[in-house]
């Protein structure tokens, strides 16, 4: 079976595995190395013969991040490729195309995750696309000589090639939906507020990333990567902008892991909105307002899990107490904590539970309330979930459904130990819901799931699938009123959590 396809480079050779036509590490820019480190991608120019895009590409150089085993073999500047699974090569198939934008927080991770590998759905009738884009310093350093936004930017140019090759893969380029998860959605709620994506992609899906900011974040937008970007500049020597094109790969590397936010800073209790390194409003790339203004036109479909945070305060990582809980709530809940303390204690959980509880609605449950009430007065078409499904391994584990839990449901890339045929006939459910809404704008399954409206119902998908609201966690209401608060400087509060985080 003939598995050479032309783009508009060049010839570029995959091969075929139960019945899916697979292409792994085509390039979809030139190489952002030396002097192109810190600027704008470029189309690769023509080739000549044919390429083979038989093994992943190379992953942006990184220390941690990634959510599933990735299965490049090398880590390099050199990263900017992607990988295309399909089950027909006929341009006039015109099948939806997915494109997946992988998670890590801007710092690790690649399209290449054994996780989210797209085989599965291809399989059910759709042109899977993933793709690396740079990470860390490498792709969201921000300033005045530099420049910011190149992974961004790396995001745009795949959506281009998409536009201008899909249809050789059996794709149909007026039909693009961009799905992420954690900062991959996030990076597809920046798209949505992104000019030079417009028109790029017809659909969007935002899983556990993407809402608003947080209502405890007093901090400005974008400071924290202004800032750590001019702290990596100072610790490598304050150099000018060609000096630090021609640093070394690793002190670079280094220098973003030092100044990512992973590590917490005193008297801060770690959360994803510690982390530094991600997209600013820079006034070219993405508008000074992208955070409030519309998220487009197209038709959305947001959600996130139950148990975000056991993904991040692991089962057993801290002596879990009633003094920590305080501390916790009083960074995450502000002027509510006291009445968050009082509904977490009236429902009787165990002290993890309540962590678990507080953190998952602080990041997650009371930013996406926020975006779906703002998407819903503008009259927006859009759709909610929360996966509630614990598998027999997380029950074991006790990770339950954490950040992350969704993904082997949705890809079907569920392993044969800790999965059973409850969890089977979920992801098979889910592959069908995310495929269809690729398809036609909305969820396969309307009589379940309907569209997000005046009773603010989502879909729960558990053991089975039924509706819900965000606002029946009686927290979620508390921390919704810190947006009617007028908001107060960060407080460091006891050097006790600083000695035990």
């Amino acid at each position: 079976m003939d598995t050479t396809v032309r783009t508009k480079q060049g010839l570029i050779e995959g091969f075929t595995e139960d019945g899916i036509f697979k292409f792994l590490g085509v390039p979809y820019a030139e190489p952002p190395i030396g002097e192109r480190r810190w600027r704008l991608p470029i189309p690769m120019p023509e080739w000549a013969g044919v390429r083979k895009a038989q093994e992943f590409g190379p992953i942006c150089p990184q220390t941690a991040g990634a959510v599933f085993q990735t299965r490049a073999t090398l880590q390099s500047e050199d990263c900017l490729y992607l990988n295309v699974w399909t089950r027909s090569l006929d341009s006039q198939a015109r099948q939806p195309v997915m494109v997946w934008i992988h998670g890590g927080g801007y710092l690790g991770g690649g399209g290449c995750e054994d996780g989210t590998d797209g085989s599965h759905l291809a399989a059910q009738g759709v042109t899977v696309v993933s793709f690396n884009y740079r990470l860390g310093a490498f792709g969201y350093l921000a300033h005045p000589k530099l420049g910011s936004n190149f992974g961004l930017q790396d995001q745009i140019a795949a959506l281009q090639w998409v536009r201008e090759s899909i249809e050789h893969f059996g794709g149909d380029p007026e039909c693009v939906t961009v799905f992420g998860q954690s900062a991959g959605g996030h990076a597809v709620r920046m798209l949505l507020s992104c000019p030079a994506a417009s028109g790029l992609f017809h659909r969007a899906i935002l899983q556990s990333g993407g809402s608003e900011r947080f209502a405890f974040d007093t901090s400005r937008p974008n400071e924290k990567t202004y800032a750590a970007s001019e702290a990596l500049i100072a610790h490598v020597g304050g150099r000018g902008p060609e000096e630090l094109r021609r640093l070394p790969t690793e002190v670079i590397k280094e220098g973003s892991h030092l100044y990512s936010g992973v590590i917490p800073k005193p008297g801060r209790v770690h959360t994803p909105a510690n982390l530094a390194w991600m997209p600013v409003n820079d006034g070219v790339i993405l508008r000074v307002d992208s955070d409030s203004r519309p998220l487009g036109s197209v038709p959305l479909l947001l959600g996130f899990t139950r148990n975000e945070a056991r993904y991040f305060i692991r089962p057993g990582m801290l002596p879990y107490n009633r003094i920590l809980l305080w501390a916790m709530t009083r960074v995450l809940a502000g002027a509510q904590a006291k009445a968050v303390r009082s509904k977490l204690a009236a429902q009787g959980a165990s002290i993890y539970d309540r962590f678990d509880q507080v953190y998952t609605d602080a990041i997650f449950a009371e930013p996406m309330l926020t975006t779906a009430k703002r998407l819903l007065a503008s009259g927006h078409h859009f759709y909610c979930y929360r996966f509630d499904r614990v598998s027999p391994g997380a029950a074991k584990s006790n990770f339950l459904a954490q950040h992350t839990a969704e993904l082997r449901y949705l890809f079907g890339t569920l392993t044969a130990d800790g999965y059973d045929g409850t969890d089977r006939r979920v992801s098979a459910w889910m592959q069908a819901q995310w495929v269809a809404f690729a398809r036609d704008g909305a969820p396969a399954d309307g009589a379940a799931w309907r569209p997000y409206g005046g009773d603010e119902r989502i879909l729960v998908i558990g053991d089975d699938f039924h509706q819900g609201r965000i606002e029946d966690d009686p927290v979620v209401p508390l921390l919704h009123r810190l947006r009617t608060i007028k908001p107060s400087s960060p407080t460091g509060f006891s050097s006790l959590w600083r000695r035990l985080w």
